[in-house]
């Protein structure tokens, strides 16, 4: 619901960007263009009562009648022919208005007239303000009813969409909760849509595809196990009982010897090659609270004593407080082996090995070669970064790879002469 939240808001802050775009550009427009219309209708009006006063009352004016004509018609005034401004032609100008002493836009025209064959300008005018008045009502109303169409919009698209999306989330839903260790394929919700119904589809063909192949390459994994380990054991078996025969001679021990090496060491690649398969499948799902302080302090006293044949020094500052990660226990375990085995192994006579546990980070950091290993071979398989025959070049890809599996983040940094790998959980 939260991936759908982000998508409607989205698409409703797009719908409301618009709208106050479309609001600010039409607002002005929508005014000039009334404001053009009413103005229109004053000059008609005018117009109107210039006519009027042509046919009706012109014919029967006199010079003695025009102070009283004046009195009382206060937006048509007869004035001496002394007038500058634009004759026969409506113009928009200022007058003051004596009763509230301020001055107020008018539309206006000057026309010539004859009065007892005496030359007078007839003024007629009409008052703005109404207009202006009328105006920004008309605008506030035009406002509101853009605002309340556009708000009707904005809830109507987010219900629409809620409704039209809802087999896409439904689907993304059970797409996030599948899981191919569990080998249940999900039933998707029913559509009408077109492009949901081929989504869906496409779907469930990638998904059963991936669950043959996932279960081929799981069953293969498993016979690799059995098929490649009892010969090795069967292998291994064998040379103790020949080493065990007393006729044996010096010469012939230490070939048998050798070879014993070998087997283990194939057997231990044939192991970690089978785990990362497992890994690279993901067949580690169960998982728990695992406290990685604990596993620490389990596992450090087996490698003092392997720390002790090269006289190695170990130094460990654990916090007090158990280091708690959503974990499978036994990679957690593998882990950490690994990175003990590294830090023995790549390092020299008298060396010091230091284990640090600080906030959320697991850090190992090591005496060993002189120079800064090429980080990016670091975590590829049999890529040798160290110069030991005894390595299988598995160890780091390992450590790498359940750090994938889980979403931890694991670096190298070549400080002060050491070698240190921090795993951030």
């Amino acid at each position: 619901m939260g991936s759908m939240n982000q998508l409607l808001n989205k698409t409703l802050l797009y719908y409301a960007f618009f709208a106050i775009v479309l609001l600010l550009l039409s607002a002005p427009f929508f005014y000039s263009m009334m404001d053009r219309l009413y103005k229109d209708d004053v000059d008609e009006a005018i117009l109107l009562r210039k006519k009027e006063f042509h046919q009706y009352n012109l014919p029967t004016l006199h010079q003695e009648d025009i102070k009283i004509w004046n009195k009382y018609n206060r937006d048509i005034w007869i004035l001496p022919d002394t007038t500058t401004g634009a004759i026969n032609r409506i113009q928009e100008t200022v007058f003051l208005d004596t009763l509230q002493q301020e001055w107020e836009p008018y539309r206006v025209l000057f026309n010539p007239i004859l009065i007892d064959k005496q030359p007078y300008i007839l003024r007629i005018r009409i008052n703005l303000v109404e207009s202006e008045d009328l105006m920004k009502a008309v605008a506030k109303l035009y406002s509101g009813i853009l605002v309340a169409l556009l708000g009707v919009l904005f809830v109507l698209t987010r219900v629409i969409s809620k409704r039209l999306w809802h087999p896409f989330y439904d689907t993304l839903a059970k797409i996030q909760k599948f899981n191919l260790e569990q080998q249940s394929v999900p039933v998707f919700h029913n559509t009408a849509i077109n492009e949901f119904k081929a989504l869906n589809a496409g779907l469930m063909k990638l998904i059963n595809a991936n669950l043959k192949v996932y279960q081929s390459q799981k069953e293969f994994t498993e016979n690799a196990a059995h098929e490649l380990q009892t010969p090795l054991a069967v292998f291994q078996s064998k040379l103790d009982l020949l080493l065990q025969h007393a006729s044996l001679e010096e010469e012939q021990a230490d070939i048998i010897i050798s070879l014993y090496e070998t087997a283990s060491r194939l057997s231990r690649i044939n192991k970690n090659l089978l785990l990362l398969a497992k890994l690279g499948n993901t067949q580690f799902q169960n998982r728990q609270d695992v406290d990685v302080r604990a596993t620490i302090e389990e596992i450090l006293p087996y490698f003092t004593e392997q720390a002790q044949q090269k006289d190695l020094k170990i130094s460990a500052c654990l916090t007090d407080q158990p280091l708690w990660v959503q974990a499978n226990k036994g990679l957690l375990e593998i882990m950490v082996n690994n990175l003990f085995l590294n830090a023995v192994r790549h390092n020299v006579i008298s060396g010091t090995i230091s284990i640090l546990i600080e906030t959320n980070t697991l850090t190992f950091t090591n005496t060993g070669q002189t120079t800064p290993l090429r980080e990016g071979l670091l975590y590829k398989r049999f890529a040798a970064t160290s110069g030991h025959t005894q390595s299988s070049g598995l160890g780091l890809a390992i450590v790498y790879q359940i750090c994938q599996l889980h979403n931890w983040q694991i670096s190298y940094q070549f400080i002060n002469q050491q070698h240190q790998f921090s795993i951030t959980f």
